[in-house]
């Protein structure tokens, strides 16, 4: 089945405007766990704990809910923090990030996408401490790889 561009544009706009609600409605429930979420970088390490704490009790459906809702914190507080704007990829379906939300303009590399919603999946995955704070600072400055020594000569 085709993807239906003016759906996901649609959906895009809805995500968009769903933001400021659901990011008030997880800085309640991070302060009923005594967590401070103020999009600061050094809240990146308690949105980790916030997760771990909600996490533990939900269904598969209900964190992969929750993950869309740490995402929308996460790409805020970096697109705050670092400058950027909200994209939908949808050009080309073989990109790693075909319809979903990324942060562009944060690093000093026009082209790179920063995917909030990956992040918060290789969390979710890991739950290594530091992680997510690790996989913004990779995307706001990548470190380019030197190939030229694998080219073959002439």
């Amino acid at each position: 089945m085709a993807l239906n561009l003016e759906e996901a544009r649609e959906a895009f706009e809805q995500f968009l405007m769903l933001m400021d609600g659901q990011i008030e409605w997880l800085v309640a429930q991070a302060q009923t766990h005594g967590i401070e979420l103020d999009s600061s970088p050094e809240s990146l390490d308690r949105l980790e704990r916030l997760h771990d704490l909600m996490a533990a009790t939900l269904s598969e459906d209900e964190r992969d809910s929750l993950r869309v809702v740490f995402a929308r914190y996460l790409g805020e507080t970096v697109r705050l923090v670092h400058g950027g704007k909200w994209a939908l990829p949808l050009d080309d379906p073989k990109d790693i990030h075909f319809n979903r939300p990324v942060i562009m303009g944060h690093s000093r590399y026009p082209l790179c996408e920063f995917s909030p919603i990956h992040a918060i999946r290789a969390y979710s995955l890991r739950r290594r401490p530091g992680l997510i704070r690790s996989i913004v600072a990779s995307s706001v400055n990548p470190q380019i790889l030197d190939l030229s020594d694998l080219a073959e000569k002439d």
